[in-house]
């Protein structure tokens, strides 16, 4: 009677054992599972983070003053062919600052200040003469500067300005004969890093000129 007595006791004892062990098992799966799953919502805050930091890139801009309308106003032709002429002289400033050309940055920068003189505001209204007394305004403060002051790397200093400006004419304008690129250094300046418009997607970079031409990547296309 007591082998038999004895015998239930080890089986009742093997069952809560088991039991025991299922429950200390499950819960050890359950956080797994919660570990495993965390990585994966990691890995979409950060794509959403970063989708957010494309959609919004003028906020990273340096230069803060700079109005981006948020609906393209259109402008006549005279007046667009006039603006566009402006993007054609920023492009032969940065054409210049690639050649580490000092007498072309002068020449080059005198004819943009001529450029941006010829847009008349007269013909603009409402919030697109607004935008561009603000761009105009702040594209003769920078050429001024940048063609008065000493040095390459100052002078590309205020190219990075001229740069972020005309991203911000563009995108108000909606002018382009074709795709232009807005290209990133993330060492020019000491790791400072700074934004450039260019007209092909051959990163040619303004910043390190000739003795890191090609550092940099296309960040959006307008």
């Amino acid at each position: 009677m007591n082998l038999k007595k004895r015998f239930l006791q080890i089986g009742f004892l093997s069952i809560l054992i088991f039991f025991t062990s299922c429950g200390t098992g499950n819960k050890q799966k359950e956080a797994k599972s919660e570990n495993e799953a965390a990585p994966e919502q990691h890995q979409a805050d950060s794509t959403s983070g970063m989708y957010d930091q494309h959609n919004s890139l003028a906020d990273n801009f340096k230069h803060k003053n700079a109005v981006i309308l948020n609906q393209v106003y259109q402008v006549k032709e005279s007046s667009e062919r006039k603006m566009e002429a402006v993007i054609e002289a920023y492009f032969a400033i940065k054409k210049a600052l690639d050649d580490d050309n000092l007498n072309t940055v002068k020449e080059t920068t005198g004819s943009m200040i001529r450029k941006v003189n010829e847009v008349k505001p007269d013909k603009l209204k409402g919030e697109g003469l607004d935008a561009w007394r603000n761009h105009q305004s702040l594209y003769l403060d920078k050429l001024k500067e940048l063609r008065h002051i000493e040095g390459m790397e100052n002078k590309r200093s205020y190219f990075a300005h001229l740069s972020e400006i005309m991203y911000c004419t563009i995108k108000s304008f909606g002018l382009k004969k074709q795709d232009l690129y807005v290209a990133y250094c993330p060492m020019a300046f000491d790791n400072i890093g700074a934004y450039w418009i260019s007209e092909s997607k051959t990163i040619r970079n303004p910043y390190l000129a000739t003795k890191m031409p090609n550092c940099g990547e296309i960040k959006e296309v307008l």
